[in-house]
């Protein structure tokens, strides 16, 4: 008996390619997604703080806002991280 070679058909080669690409895809956006979710998660004022100078944490930070958390982090405009800045917030 004569064995013939089985290959593959066009049509699995092109739908392997596109679950391959849409996994692809599927990878960048939820990698670039989590950065952002990090960003948001040790800001100060999504944790219901306030930034303030470390200048006048003292001062400033009292009352409603009486605990500086240096964990979470004081962003500016541009979304890079300000220096001299202290997360005061609420007990």
């Amino acid at each position: 008996m004569e064995k013939k070679a089985q290959s593959l058909s066009i049509n699995t080669i092109v739908v392997a390619a596109i679950a391959l690409f849409v996994m692809v895809l599927l990878i960048v956006v939820v990698v670039g997604n989590m950065s952002k979710f990090r960003k948001n998660a040790d800001a100060c004022g999504a944790n219901g703080g306030r930034c303030m100078d470390d200048d006048d944490v003292e001062e400033k930070c009292s009352g409603t806002y009486d605990r500086t958390r240096r964990e979470y982090n004081c962003y500016d405009f541009r979304g890079e991280i300000e220096e001299g800045k202290v997360c005061c917030v609420s007990t």
